[in-house]
């Protein structure tokens, strides 16, 4: 389970089956492999959807991508406000 906490980014994502969404209006995923591939999506505003298959693949490989690109701006951040 992962968590982000309210960005100000647009993060967006282009999903096989079901268009756009904005990976910075998530509040929290849950992906289970077994039986089949489904995420399980907890919005900002508190509602859940579903995802399965390609599309639930293809959100959680936007998702680590999106991590490592607000870990890199974290990080760059500290580096050019060291005093």
């Amino acid at each position: 389970m992962h968590t982000i906490v309210n960005t100000p980014s647009v993060f967006t994502c282009k999903l096989p089956t079901a268009g756009w969404i904005n990976l910075a209006q998530i509040r929290q995923i849950r992906f289970e492999d077994l039986p089949s591939r489904t995420l399980v999506v907890t919005w900002q505003n508190g509602d859940t959807q579903l995802f399965f298959s390609e599309d639930a693949v293809a959100l959680i490989a936007a998702w680590e991508e999106a991590a490592v690109l607000l870990a890199e701006r974290c990080s760059n951040h500290r580096v050019k406000n060291r005093r």
